[in-house]
Order: C-alpha cells, then sequence, then structure tokens
C-alpha cells in the first residue's frame, strides 16, 4: 500500500515522538520559568496578560509557599508527569508548612473578608495543575508554530477532548485561519478553565484539502462580545463570548511582554544610577529595531530618574516608552531609527522639567545637538511613567 504525503508525515513525527521519550521541549519550561511569584488573595489579583510574567495560585499569600508550588510544577513540565505525582509532591512539601488541609489566609489589601483555602478538597489542586500546564504548553506550541509560519502558514481550531464540550468552543472547531490573523490573539486555546481545545498547523495544501471538505472554513462564529468587571480591580473587560474571563489572551503572544517586564522589574530593583548604563546598552543594536516590530504592545524601559520619579510622585524610577509609539514616529519620520530613542534620557538629565502640565502630562524640554526637545510624559494609575510624546524642532 503506497502512502499519502500527510501519513507519511504523521508516521515521522510519531517515530520521533518515540525518540525524544517524554522529554519537554524547552520552549515550555523557559515560558513557565521566567514567570516571576506573585501571592494573590484571589484569582482575580492576576488578570489576562498579566499571566504570561506572574506566577500565581490563588489564595496562596505568602511567597515561600507560592514557591513550593512553581517548583512543583516546574519539576513535573520537566519530567513529563501528571497530576497524581503532582499532589503526592504538593503533599509533601504543603504539610510541614500547615498548608495541606484548611488554611485561614487574610486579604493583603483588606477588601475582602478572610476566608478558607484547602488545596485536599477533589479540583482545587487539580484546577491549579492544569491550568499552569495546559497555558505554559499553549505558550511553547505557539512559539514553535511562529518558528514553522512559512512553511505551514495555518491554523484549523481542533474539537476538545474533555468530557463537556462548550458549545461556542464546538462552533468553532474547523475554523481555519493564518497563524498571523488577529483571531488567534484571543482564541488560541486553551479558552477556559478545564478546555481541552487545541490547534492544528497545515501548510498550503492541508489548508485546501480541508476547505474542500464539509466542516471546516474561513469564518468562525462570532458570537460578540461581554463586558466582564473584575471585581478586585474594577477593571472592565471585554471579552469574546464563550471564553472564560481571564483565558482571552495568547500566553505566547505575551512572551515578548513577560521578558520585557522582568527585565523592567529587575531595573527598577536595581535603582536609577545603576540602571541607566544597562538601558543605554539594550538601545544599542538590534534589540530596539526587533521591539519596535512586535504585533503585540510592550512597555520598553528607556531611561532612569530618581528626579523624575520624585517629581511626578511615581513608584518607579524607571522611564518607559510603548514600542508601538516608536514604530509611529519611524513611520512618521520623526526619528530614524528606534535606537534614536536613547535619546529619551539625556533629554531627562539636561532638560528643566514642567509638572503638572495640562491633562495630567509632565514635560521635559531641553537642547540637545542644536535642536528642542520637548519630552512629554504621563504617570500612569499604577504608578508606572510612559513617554507619551517625543517632538524636536
Amino acid at each position: 500500500m503506497r502512502l499519502t504525503r500527510r501519513q507519511t508525515l504523521a508516521m515521522l513525527a510519531q517515530l520521533a515522538a518515540v525518540k525524544r521519550g517524554f522529554q519537554t521541549p524547552p520552549e515550555i519550561l523557559d515560558y513557565f520559568r521566567d514567570k516571576n511569584l506573585k501571592p494573590a488573595f484571589s484569582w482575580l489579583d492576576v488578570w489576562g496578560e498579566e499571566h504570561a510574567h506572574a506566577f500565581t495560585v490563588a489564595g496562596v499569600t505568602e511567597t515561600r509557599v507560592l514557591t513550593e508550588f512553581k517548583e512543583a510544577i516546574d519539576k513535573a513540565l520537566t519530567a513529563g508527569t501528571g497530576f497524581e505525582a503532582f499532589k503526592a509532591d504538593m503533599q509533601a512539601r504543603l504539610t510541614p508548612r500547615g498548608w495541606w488541609g484548611p488554611k485561614v489566609v487574610s486579604d493583603p489589601t483588606g477588601k475582602w473578608k478572610d476566608k478558607t483555602v484547602d488545596f485536599t478538597k477533589p479540583g482545587r489542586l487539580e484546577t491549579t495543575f492544569w491550568s499552569n500546564v495546559r497555558s505554559a504548553r499553549a505558550a511553547g506550541q505557539w512559539n514553535r508554530i511562529q518558528r514553522t509560519k512559512e512553511s505551514r502558514p495555518y491554523l484549523v481550531y481542533v474539537r476538545s477532548v474533555a468530557e463537556r464540550k462548550r458549545p461556542e468552543h464546538l462552533a468553532w472547531v474547523g475554523t481555519i485561519k493564518p497563524v498571523e490573523d488577529s483571531w488567534w490573539r484571543t482564541h488560541f486555546p486553551p479558552n477556559g478553565w478545564g478546555c481541552k481545545c487545541s490547534v492544528q498547523q497545515l501548510d498550503q495544501e492541508d489548508r485546501d484539502a480541508y476547505l474542500a471538505q464539509d466542516g471546516y472554513s474561513e469564518d468562525a462564529p462570532d458570537f460578540g462580545e461581554v463586558d466582564y468587571v473584575n471585581r478586585r480591580t474594577g477593571e472592565v473587560t471585554k471579552v469574546p463570548r464563550g471564553i472564560d474571563p481571564g483565558w482571552q489572551t495568547n500566553p505566547g503572544l505575551a512572551r515578548a511582554q513577560t521578558l520585557v517586564t522582568q527585565l523592567t522589574e529587575t531595573l527598577a530593583e536595581a535603582g536609577g544610577l545603576r540602571a541607566k548604563p544597562t538601558i543605554a546598552k539594550l538601545w544599542q543594536g538590534n534589540w530596539p529595531k526587533a521591539m519596535a516590530k512586535l504585533d503585540e504592545t510592550v512597555q520598553l524601559p528607556v531611561a532612569a530618574s530618581p528626579r523624575v520619579a520624585e517629581a511626578l510622585g511615581a513608584d518607579t524610577e524607571i522611564v518607559t516608552v510603548a514600542n508601538e509609539l516608536v514604530a509611529a514616529d519611524i513611520a512618521a519620520g520623526k526619528v530614524a531609527d528606534a535606537g534614536r530613542y536613547a535619546i529619551v534620557q539625556r533629554i531627562i538629565d539636561a532638560g528643566r522639567l514642567i509638572s503638572g502640565a495640562r491633562n495630567g502630562l509632565s514635560r521635559v524640554r531641553a537642547m540637545i545637538d542644536g535642536k528642542s526637545w520637548t519630552l512629554t510624559l504621563r504617570k500612569g494609575d499604577d504608578g508606572s511613567v510612559a513617554v507619551e510624546k517625543l517632538t524636536s524642532r
């Protein structure tokens, strides 16, 4: 019997899997290990894309206990073991700390009453395990998709293997769209608690063959959006109907944001004076150009200034700029290239700060290289400071 091309590729993939055994791809481990610990009273404390760079377990407010969870999940990912091995490991880790069984925890913010958490109850520990494992696997898969999208530029939404299948998810099964389509920013699975939907990567031949069959389409059913109010923060987020709130992001797309957030936090901890030379090096070479081309929005550290932080009442000495602003200024010819934004530090160091300007913005004016520069800064509600505008004449 002569094998078809698809059958041949499937056999090669199976042989490769046997050779590799259960070794976890490095991109999955990298994604998970790059997360910072963030103790949280409620799952609402870490929201949306923040999950890409923050590791949290609802109800775990102690860093040392949260560390045990992260190390145990890391161990399971590395070894390729399942939930039961993880559960036994967590029992051994949490028992000495008094966290295996009912534990009363208090809300650090004081907003909510004390509550009891119990990781021995059915479902609680399992939800923690699988939500982290599936998100890490999804991010790793997205990384591999990006590496192979030139030869296989399409994705098809694949039916869930879970017992309970959401009707919206079933309706999306068979949807075929290019890897770069914005639909995957919100609908790349998993798309909810316990969701076991997946995607398959296709080349042009596969895509054409599937679309010739019933049950496959380039048009995804649109069920609209719902407004979800985060009860902890008051933040209102539009979530596609059929996706659980908090799961409306693609963990792989937030990979760059994860790394940049980690970098910014490290620079902030180092302090302005120590951070300045590191930031200066960042804005040399190819890094700024690569960041400006990212599809996702990230805030890039561009300067460090204790003076600005004090004058604006900010919580950090690190000044950031959105990559999309850099890209827009390059496209408009306002700056020759992304590296030119290194001038922000020089303007801050040499300029005159006009704090409390209209619309909640502050400005710094300076003469640099014979040009008059005006830097507009905005202090965020979270205590951050970001570049709003950069002009010269």
